[in-house]
């Protein structure tokens, strides 16, 4: 068996999950004092059961162990140390190849030991381990300064580890098991003596007083038998009157039910069809209510086409105007056409004629020309004077027909004038109206918009109110129908209770049996369950419940009678126990003490009739109700635990201080069962009344629902009257402001034209006065010229004369040039204002037949929407003619319901009366069986009374008799027989059998115990000879092996060990003798500490001689050598490791040297201990986890 693995976690200075593996060998662990090395070996100890935390270097408590924590790291809430050993070879007596021993120990105080994973006692780890050297009081676990104990010890202390070694610790430990059994042997076969003799002294008495008993009971018996037989033939007799009133009863009963069945079926029948006629009723009303809707939307169809319609006319109006308008214009137009054609052609026969008049006057000049050439032979002053003379002639000429032309075209002007004048004013007044129009159009435009605001506002108020009663007629429909929905559940819910109400649900089967018989008239004077007497507070049913328990169900009778009877009823039907509660023999249960707080007696908190008050008081009376747990432990106290406490919701302190309590099991909620049902008619009642209500609100919704939506139809009617006038308005403002715009546009250009004839007549009546100035020079100078031309030649008159001539005549033609190019001036700026007026006409036609066009689309649309509307009203009335002949239809069925319904109230009326007279026949009967029923109870009463036997046990009792006189001179007999035996003790049967068999049960007991003791003294001789032998071989052997390792070890000397009395080898105390080379020692004290410790290793190594450890953690055993003994001791454990598994702990390089594998223990954090393995065989470090 080897020490393979050690695992800890949280025990002292390792937090952290280590494992540690070992192998066969030397295994060396080193490190710096306080780095946790002892650590290890203390987890070993732990591990394999160490109780005591003193052992393990802890301050008194074993939570020490557990890691405490650093500045760094928190504490840990529990300590782990697994061990594991190589059991291939079953040294260990577990089926497993491997031992896996565990410990866990919780700050709380919690401790966990486990093999192999399952959790064990430390008692089972103690058996494991005994006799391997590596349990708990083993030696292969040496703890840090520990070695020297072996010698410093008492010698008696000393007999552990040597028993131990000797393989006797198993055997010591069975015999100590076996002494513990036969003191307790020794002790109960003491007591079980003191009993047999006490009961022998009783048997004998009581075996004479059982025996005239069973002579009594014989007698008795044979008694009894011949008086259940008289009784039972009598009880016969009255049954046999009682099954033929029965018979007739359920005749009649039967009839009765079949004539309720024929009621009810009716009933049913007419329930069913009236449920018809009112779904027919309903859908009548909702097809009325849909007609109404229809209707209602027929009404705001023929408002929607009138108004409609109106639209279509004004457009109509509207369209007539612009035709006169466009017509005026066309005629307007076309003599405007005609005129300009007039101006057209004066024009052009003025052209003709001015080319005329161009043509006379080149013809003049070149004349006036030619006279002029021809006169040239005359003087150089006359030619001069002469050619001044006709240059005055022409510029004359010239200013006259500039007058002429200054003059005419001021004449022009002056006369156009007055016309223009005129129709300024004209456009003046044409353009006042249409502003005027205008405005009125843009005002009534304005009164239109607030129409509509106040249209759209109204709309939107309806709508509002419309939504929100849609909402509220939402809501009282939801409501209704959950209203409706909970009516049901509830009266659904209701039926069931009274269902379970009727079939006794949750009774037991016994307080059925005995209800029914009583409902049958089987018995008499059963009044009911305690739960149908009692009516309890609200809100404290499961209080009462809790406290009357089982009594909930105990059935009050009027007499005790009436008990007995319901008894025997049990009793012969076999149908189970229950508890009566007669009302004369019931005693009131008082209540002695003082209550305080919230308590109350349990019966004041219920209400009963003044009659069973004995009862309440009887079941209720003694017990105190309170609110919660806490205060029942108050009042508990107070009343010294005499009284039974209980709590609302259930929990119990019993009397007598027990405590009863968790979650409540009711009795069978009988209580609770009646709370609900009269809550639940209160709540059928109130929803009942809700539901009618509910209806009401929703009648009244629809109808203001349906108000609203017609008023909402008819505002959007107003809405859409009110868009159409708005469209008409704004096209009316169109044609105005264009009218308008057209009116300024000629008004400013008449105003222009005005403007410019003013200036033209200005500027021509100028240019007149200046041609008229410059005429008179022209004259005056023409005049001088001419005096002098007369003086140079008179003889030339009559070229003169010619000239002057002439000179006239293209004076003149000139003034007619100039007169046909002003009328020519002034028809043309006619054609001018003609053409502009055509075009103005023009575009207002345009505007006119656009206006024209927008009114006939929307009379068209209007026309269509007219038609919608009227087929609409088509499909409406016809489906209103539809909804029409369904309501006829249905109608007619809800009368044939109507029909069928009464007939089937006529069907169960008849029944009814039918079911009346069979039930008064029923009740006739009824009484003639109660009376048969009386008597035959009577009797079974009194055969109960006298045997408490039911019939169907009486008759089995019965005798077969001649005749009831014999049997009756039979049971004389046996009275007198009876009296003669005098006083008897009855109960003297049954305790003689149970002393008899009490006694002879302590016999045989006595007798097993006293075979026990035996065989545990003879287990305990047998183990103390194979102790003592085992001692024995084994102490020599260690006793020589400790003489050999001291030699060797020290280098010579003796030592050895010694019995201190040799006659008591398994108790004495073992002694030590050494002589170190060239020493006498007398004590061992007299030792140095280094003797004192190599002695003790001599003695260590000894033991593992003969009986080797499988494993040895030894901690520092060598600390006290110098180095020749440290170089002796490594050796030497070298020498034996092949053999034992050893895990040194330790500061010396000589044992460093002999281990094959050193595990470095280091600190490098504060606190916290880490380990480095290093293999010396392949110089190879690692840190271990």
């Amino acid at each position: 068996m080897v020490f393979k693995e050690l695992e800890i976690q949280g025990f002292k200075s390792f937090p952290d999950k280590v494992r540690i593996r070992f192998d066969e060998g030397v295994t060396g662990v080193v490190g710096p004092n306080g780095s946790g090395k002892s650590n290890l070996s203390d987890a070993v100890r732990w591990v394999l059961g160490e109780t005591s935390s003193r052992q393990l270097r802890a301050a008194g408590k074993m939570e020490d162990v557990i890691f405490g924590g650093t500045r760094r790291r928190g504490a840990m809430g529990f300590a782990m140390v697994r061990l594991t050993l190589d059991n291939s070879a079953h040294t260990l007596d577990i089926d497993a190849d491997e031992a896996v021993i565990g410990r866990k120990y919780y700050r709380s105080g919690e401790s966990e030991y486990t093999i192999n994973g399952q959790l064990c006692r430390l008692k089972d780890i103690y058996e494991l381990l005994l006799d391997t050297g590596i349990g708990r009081d083993g030696y292969s676990v040496i703890g840090q300064g520990r070695i020297a104990e072996i010698v410093a010890a008492k010698s008696s202390e000393r007999r552990e580890i040597f028993e131990e070694a000797c393989g006797i610790a198993k055997y010591r430990y069975r015999k100590n098991e076996a002494e513990r059994r036969l003191a307790a042997a020794a002790e109960n076969l003491e007591r079980l003596r003191d009993i047999l003799d006490e009961l022998e002294a009783r048997v004998g008495p009581l075996e004479k007083e059982s025996e005239k008993a069973q002579r009594f009971l014989e007698l008795s018996a044979r008694r009894k038998t011949l008086e259940v037989t008289l009784w039972t033939n009598g009880v016969h007799r009255a049954r046999e009157a009682v099954r033929r009133q029965v018979r007739d009863y359920e005749t009649a009963q039967a009839e009765y039910e079949r004539f309720d069945r024929e009621a009810r079926a009716a009933e049913a029948e007419a329930e069913k069809i009236r449920m018809q006629a009112q779904q027919l009723t309903i859908a009548v009303e909702r097809l009325n209510g849909d007609i109404r809707s229809i209707t209602e939307e027929l009404s705001g169809s023929d408002s929607r086409i009138a108004v409609l319609e109106n639209d279509i006319a004004r457009n109509e109006e509207s369209a007539a105007a612009l035709r006169e308008d466009i017509a005026a214009g066309e005629q307007d137009s076309t003599e405007a056409a005609a005129a300009l054609e007039r101006h057209r052609a004066v024009a052009r026969s003025m052209a003709a004629a001015g080319e005329k008049l161009a043509a006379e006057l080149a013809e003049l000049d070149a004349e006036l020309l030619r006279l002029t050439s021809e006169n040239n032979a005359s003087g150089a002053r006359r030619d001069i004077l002469r050619a001044e003379a006709a240059d005055l002639t022409a510029k004359r000429t010239e200013a006259q027909v500039a007058k002429a032309a200054a003059e005419a075209a001021a004449q022009a002007a002056q006369e156009q004038l007055p016309a223009l004048a005129e129709n300024t004013e004209a456009l003046e007044a044409q353009r006042d109206e249409a502003k005027q129009d205008l405005a009125d159009t843009i005002e009534y435009r304005k009164v239109l918009a607030e129409n509509e605001k106040q249209l759209a506002n109204v709309k939107a108020g309806v709508e509002l109110k419309l939504k929100g009663r849609r909402a509220a007629l939402n809501e009282a429909d939801a409501a209704e129908q959950k209203l409706g929905r909970e009516l049901d559940a509830a009266r659904q819910r209701l039926g069931v209770l009274k269902e379970l109400e009727k079939n006794m649900d949750g009774y037991q089967n016994s307080v059925k049996t005995v209800m029914r018989a009583a409902s049958a008239r089987r018995l008499r004077g059963i009044i009911g369950p305690v739960s149908s007497i009692l009516s309890v507070e609200p809100g404290r049913e499961v209080a009462i419940e809790t406290a009357l328990g089982g009594a909930l169900q105990n059935i009050v009778v009027e007499n005790e009678a009436a008990a007995k009877a319901g008894i025997a009823l049990l009793r012969s039907e076999n149908a189970g126990r229950a508890t009566f509660l007669p009302l004369d023999t019931v005693q009131p249960g008082f209540f002695r003490g003082n209550l305080s707080g919230s308590a109350r007696l349990a019966s004041s908190l219920v209400k009963a009739d003044p009659r069973y008050a004995d009862i309440v008081s009887n079941l209720l009376g003694r017990i105190v109700v309170v609110d919660d747990i806490n205060e029942a432990s108050r009042v508990a106290r107070e009343l010294g635990y005499h009284n039974k406490v209980v709590t609302l919701d259930g929990q119990v302190i019993n009397a007598g201080g027990s405590f009863t309590g968790g979650s409540v099991q009711r009795s069978a909620g009988l209580f609770t069962r009646k709370q609900e049902m009269e809550e639940l008619r209160v709540r059928a009642a109130k929803l009942q009344k809700d539901c009618l209500a509910a209806q009401d609100r929703t009648d009244e919704l629809k109808t203001q629902v349906d108000a609203l939506a017609a008023e909402l139809t008819a505002t959007e009617s107003e809405i859409i009257t009110a868009a159409n006038d708005r469209i008409r308005a704004e096209a009316e403002q169109k044609r105005l402001e264009a009218a308008v715009e057209q009116s300024e546009a000629a008004l400013a250009g008449r105003q222009d034209e005005m403007e410019r004839r003013k200036a033209q007549l200005d500027a021509a009546r100028a240019r007149a006065e200046d041609a008229a100035k410059q005429e008179e020079a022209l004259a005056a100078d023409i005049e001088t010229r001419t005096a002098e031309l007369e003086r140079i030649a008179e003889g030339d008159d009559a070229f003169l004369a010619q000239q002057r001539s002439l000179a006239e005549r293209l004076s003149a033609k000139r003034m007619e040039q100039l007169a046909r190019q002003k009328d020519a001036e002034l028809a043309r700026s006619q054609i001018e204002a003609l053409e502009k007026q055509a075009r103005d006409a023009e575009s207002r036609r345009a505007a006119l037949e656009e206006s024209l066009t927008a009114l006939a689309a929307r009379s068209g649309a209007c026309q269509e929407e007219i038609e919608a509307i009227r087929r609409a009203k088509t499909d409406s009335t016809a489906l209103i003619a539809a909804k029409e002949a369904e309501i006829r239809e249905d109608t007619e069925k809800r009368l044939l319901c109507q029909k069928d319904e009464t007939e089937a109230l006529a069907k169960g009326r008849a029944a009814a009366d039918e079911r009346e007279e069979m039930g008064r026949e029923m009740a006739r009967l009824a009484e003639r069986k109660a009376a048969a029923e009386g008597e035959y109870d009577q009797m079974a009463a009194k055969l109960w009374d006298e045997y408490q036997l039911t019939l169907s046990q009486a008759e089995e009792l019965c005798v077969e008799f001649e005749n009831v006189n014999v049997l009756r001179a039979q049971v004389a007999d046996l009275r007198g027989k009876i009296r003669a035996l005098g006083n008897v003790n009855v109960s003297a049967i049954e305790e003689y059998q149970e002393v008899k068999a009490r006694y002879d049960t302590l016999r045989a007991q006595v007798e097993d115990v006293e075979g026990s003791r035996n065989e545990l003294i003879r287990m305990i001789t047998s183990l103390s000879g194979q102790m003592k032998d085992i001692f024995t071989d084994s102490f020599r052997a260690i006793n020589e092996n400790f003489g050999r390792v001291f030699t060797e070890l020290f280098g010579g000397g003796e030592a050895s060990l010694v019995l201190e009395d040799e006659s008591d080898v398994l108790s004495c105390g073992i002694g030590i003798r050494v002589a170190p080379p060239g020493k006498v020692i007398k004590n061992l004290e007299a030792l140095s500490g280094g003797e004192q410790a190599l002695v003790a290793i001599s003695i260590y190594f000894a033991i593992l001689a003969v009986n080797p450890a499988p494993f040895c953690i030894l901690d520092e055993i060598e600390a006290a050598l110098d180095d020749a003994n440290v170089v002796r001791f490594a050796q030497y454990l070298r020498r034996v490791s092949d053999k034992t598994q050893f895990i040194v702990i330790t500061h010396r390089r000589g044992t460093m040297e002999a281990a094959n594998v050193l595990y470095g223990v280091t600190m490098q954090e504060d606190g916290v201990s880490k380990l480095l393995k290093l293999d010396l065989e392949q110089v190879d470090a690692t840190l271990v986890s």
